[in-house]
């Protein structure tokens, strides 16, 4: 039985989406039980046998600093991460704030051993329809080489085993192809890559090619990783908000957007965190999934489908036993 605990309070829509989503994926797998975290008035309505729902009056809000982890001990949050820490679960679940999930992370559970920094990683949306797994993308500000090396091997791991590639092609993050490009940090970590048995490194990429979908794993520190993730994601709103304008500026283009409806549809969906399922904290004891703080029930649903499948293919051990090697 896979156990997995979830927090329900954290989210920008509140509890109803995580109802939801638990709701219609408890009843599509059969080794699966939850331990929901939140006030039990908003969660009266999950009943199942396998659903065990736990009080947490408390909540930790988008806006509350890192600290707040420390003073709201009875928070949903709180609660969740503190049943993956007493081995009551496989896996934790929310779409809370990402500083204090990843603080609540920090504090409470054991790293991979070996392992000096966890990381967060982010599937992003490619030109080809496979997506790319992008680590480090906001966990650290600064990494090591070796720091970097591990989050490759990581990475690797999780493509093959949740994104089924056989051999992940691995590129680090540089301002040029060539392998002396960059500072000490990037060559350094070029040189170990390119040594490293376990992976299959393919070289620098720049940020302009991160969506052509050509490598599958892409390993940065967590500064450069933040700030292409989210000139990525503001890029992609601004151009669909001016292709959306242009559409509506005349009868004549109103006439086109009608035509075109199908194909725009399709480009929206190619792009929609939706379908992702959340980012994933690397480096834990546990599986930690981030869902995006807006996550409806379908986009939270995939969230706990990405817990479910971390824990059942037990990527974490295949992460330390790749890492040991």
């Amino acid at each position: 039985m896979i156990k997995i605990a979830i927090d329900a309070m954290s989210g920008d829509l509140g509890s109803e989406i995580v109802v939801k989503a638990i709701q219609s994926y408890i009843n599509k797998r059969n080794d699966v039980e939850f331990f929901v975290t939140g006030k039990l008035d908003e969660l009266k309505e999950l009943t199942h046998e396998r659903i065990h729902v736990i009080e947490a009056n408390d909540v930790i809000g988008m806006n509350d600093g890192i600290m707040t982890v420390r003073r709201k001990k009875d928070s949903s949050m709180v609660k969740a991460v503190m049943l993956a820490k007493e081995g009551q679960v496989d896996g934790v679940v929310s779409c809370g704030s990402t500083g204090a999930y990843y603080t609540a992370a920090m504090l409470f559970l054991k790293r991979i051993e070996n392992v000096e920094k966890s990381c967060l990683m982010a599937i992003l949306p490619t030109y080809n329809n496979k997506g790319v797994a992008m680590l480090d993308v906001g966990a650290n500000a600064e990494n090591t080489p070796e720091q970097l090396r591990d989050f490759a091997i990581m990475g690797s791991v999780y493509a093959k085993m949740i994104r089924g590639v056989k051999e992940p092609k691995v590129s680090l993050l540089n301002i040029g192809s060539e392998s002396k490009k960059g500072d000490e940090v990037h060559q350094q970590t070029y040189q170990l890559l390119n040594d490293e048995k376990e992976i299959n490194f393919v070289g620098n990429i720049e940020g302009r090619d991160i969506l052509l979908g050509e490598t599958d794993v892409i390993v940065t520190d967590g500064f450069s990783g933040n700030i292409a993730l989210k000139t990525i994601e503001g890029t992609a709103a601004l151009v669909m908000r001016m292709v959306k304008e242009a559409m509506f500026s005349s009868l004549k283009s109103k006439i086109g957007a009608l035509l075109s409806k199908g194909s725009l549809s399709g480009l929206k969906e190619k792009f929609d965190y939706k379908s992702v399922g959340g980012a994933l904290m690397v480096g834990f004891e546990k599986a930690v999934v981030k869902a995006h703080g807006g996550s409806d029930e379908v986009a939270f649903e995939n969230a706990i489908d990405l817990t479910y499948q971390l824990a059942k293919q037990d990527v974490v051990t295949l992460m330390k036993e790749g890492l040991n090697k």
